[in-house]
């Protein structure tokens, strides 16, 4: 499996590139603010195409270039409950986005849902509902791989805000004590922020200082 990520924007946001092998197709998950020229070169390098891109959740940081890539024909994929962020991004924290200009919004494609297995090539993708940072995050388990896109639920070292529109603390913990039951604590975790490849049964230590 090729997973690539950088980290880019006002608020170090993970921009990920993920396939099956090169030269296969490829997913664009959350493209973040200032990420389209890594992921073209990074698609080109693995000579990938891209079928869709993959929003772990509606949070402007994560969406802000989906537009990009829908103008060249790709689907949005996004949770049902994070859908109109999609549609109409809004950065609703200006101190940490510095007042961005409006950006354009996108239909989304295909509204996500908790249980659905989604393909990439001969891979296999379960996803889990994990709202609390948002009303519909969503991590993407490749069990077989031993990988999971969890987005911001949790990061190697802490765990996502719960203080935004539509956060939930309650529904938080919850997810989070899902993901570490559900998941095996080898599991390499790829989040939103910080450093990714990180085992989830580290990131659980970290993890639960906040809960």
């Amino acid at each position: 499996m090729i997973v690539r990520a950088g980290t880019f924007g006002p608020v170090a946001t993970n921009a990920y590139v993920i396939a099956e092998q090169r030269g296969g197709d490829a997913w664009i998950v959350d493209p973040a603010h200032g990420s389209t020229a890594w992921v073209r070169q990074t698609l080109a390098r693995f000579e990938l195409t891209p079928t869709l891109v993959f929003n772990t959740h509606g949070h402007w940081d994560h969406v802000v270039e989906n537009h990009v890539w829908a103008a060249e024909g790709l689907p949005v994929w996004v949770a049902a409950e994070d859908a109109d962020w999609v549609r109409a991004p809004a950065p609703f924290n200006p101190a940490l986005f510095g007042n961005p200009p409006p950006t354009p919004g996108v239909e989304p494609a295909r509204l996500l849902s908790d249980g659905e297995q989604l393909t990439l090539g001969n891979l296999s993708a379960t996803l889990l509902a994990t709202p609390g940072h948002s009303p519909g995050c969503l991590v993407a388990h490749f069990a077989d791989e031993g990988l999971a896109i969890v987005g911001d639920l949790v990061f190697a070292q802490g765990i996502g805000r719960t203080d935004f529109p539509g956060s939930d603390p309650a529904a938080m913990v919850t997810s989070l004590e899902r993901v570490f039951t559900e998941l095996p604590g080898e599991t390499l975790i790829h989040p939103g922020h910080g450093p990714w490849g990180v085992a989830l049964a580290e990131a659980e230590r970290f993890a639960r200082m906040f809960i």
